[in-house]
């Protein structure tokens, strides 16, 4: 049993929590695919269907445990074995340079980015600290799997406003003005 007050403070904490993980998730997946783009762009020929390529590294990105790196790594693969260069004149087929190129560049920017861009998001749209959201996103999905990108920031969010409750119910109980 909650006071209304109380009720109103989780209610509105839950919604504010809810949209920040939303936004968080949407525009991690964007800039991965922008990034994603700029690195295929490069790597590819021209006329290799980069912008396909992008937008499904934005909505695999959404995707926990697969990510980005469902697309960039066939991509890279790819290239590595397929895709056809000119050298000397000659058509060579297989681009092993550009391969690994590609694969250090995804892996070390595409596929990390939302490391860094969850955590801010998180942290300007619902008051958690950054350390304290990456930690909730990342402890949600070991426990829950999927479904703990959102429900292990909401978690914690609950947790501090119950905490915040309790500290403010305890002052007052303290200062007798019960």
């Amino acid at each position: 049993p909650l006071d209304n007050e109380y009720e109103r403070e989780l209610l509105d904490k839950f919604s504010n929590v809810s949209r920040a993980v939303v936004l968080a998730v949407l525009a991690a997946a964007v800039v991965q695919g922008l990034l994603a783009g700029v690195g295929f762009y490069f790597a590819l020929t021209p006329g290799g269907p980069i912008f396909l390529l992008m937008m499904t590294t934005m909505v695999l990105s959404v995707v926990p445990f697969v990510g980005a790196a469902g697309v960039w790594i066939p991509t890279c693969i790819w290239i590595y074995l397929y895709q056809e260069r000119v050298v000397d004149g000659v058509i060579v087929t297989g681009d092993p340079l550009t391969a690994i190129l590609l694969a250090v560049y995804c892996g070390g920017v595409v596929s990390t980015i939302d490391n860094l861009i969850k955590p801010l998001v998180l942290h300007g749209q619902s008051n958690l600290h950054p350390l304290l959201a990456l930690m909730s996103v990342l402890g949600g999905v070991k426990a829950l799997g999927p479904v703990g990108i959102l429900v292990g920031p909401m978690l914690v969010a609950f947790i501090h406003a119950l905490l915040v409750m309790v500290n403010k119910e305890l002052r007052l109980l303290s200062s007798g003005d019960v």
